[in-house]
Formats: structure tokens, C-alpha cells, sequence
């Protein structure tokens, strides 16, 4: 296994252990949801609160969402890091 192949590798790994995270924290805001809706419905059912914590819930799984799906999500790459680099080394050598 060559370099290219070395990183190619740990860039799938890092892929599929965000999609696995993704997953199961779908599977434990499903849970709670569903717990909360749960109380909600045995106390009476007046005002519906459970709406806040999905909603709190709801937003941090569509950021594990992006992070596990979108492309150029997670770690950056070689290219930007040495892209960045190169824009702050020339500002601080411009000064």
C-alpha cells in the first residue's frame, strides 16, 4: 500500500465513522422524541413543549448530517490547508 492508498484509506475510515455517528445519533434523538412526546401525552397534553428539545435536537442532526454527507465536510484537505497557509504567511510577510 502506497502513500495515496494510506490516505485514501484513513479519508474512507473518517467517512464511514461519521456516517455510523450520524447514525446513531438519529437513533438516539428518534428515542428521546419519542420519550418526550411520551410524557407529554400522559401529562394531560397541553402545551406541546416537546417541540423545543426536537427542534434543539433537530438542528444539531442536520449539522451531523452535513459533516457525515456533504462533500469537503470534516477535516480539510492538503490543498486548503496549504492554501491558507500561503494567504497568511503573505500577510504576515506583507506587513
Amino acid at each position: 500500500m502506497d502513500v495515496d492508498d494510506a490516505a485514501l484509506r484513513r479519508e474512507a475510515k473518517r467517512r464511514v465513522e461519521a456516517r455510523n455517528g450520524f447514525y446513531w445519533f438519529l437513533v438516539v434523538c428518534v428515542v428521546l422524541w419519542a420519550m418526550f412526546i411520551l410524557i407529554w401525552w400522559m401529562n394531560g397534553r397541553g402545551y406541546f413543549w416537546p417541540a423545543w428539545p426536537i427542534l434543539g435536537m433537530g438542528i444539531g442532526l442536520a449539522f451531523s448530517a452535513a459533516a457525515a454527507f456533504l462533500p469537503g465536510a470534516g477535516r480539510p484537505s492538503e490543498e486548503r490547508i496549504e492554501r491558507e497557509y500561503r494567504k497568511m504567511k503573505g500577510e504576515l510577510g506583507g506587513s
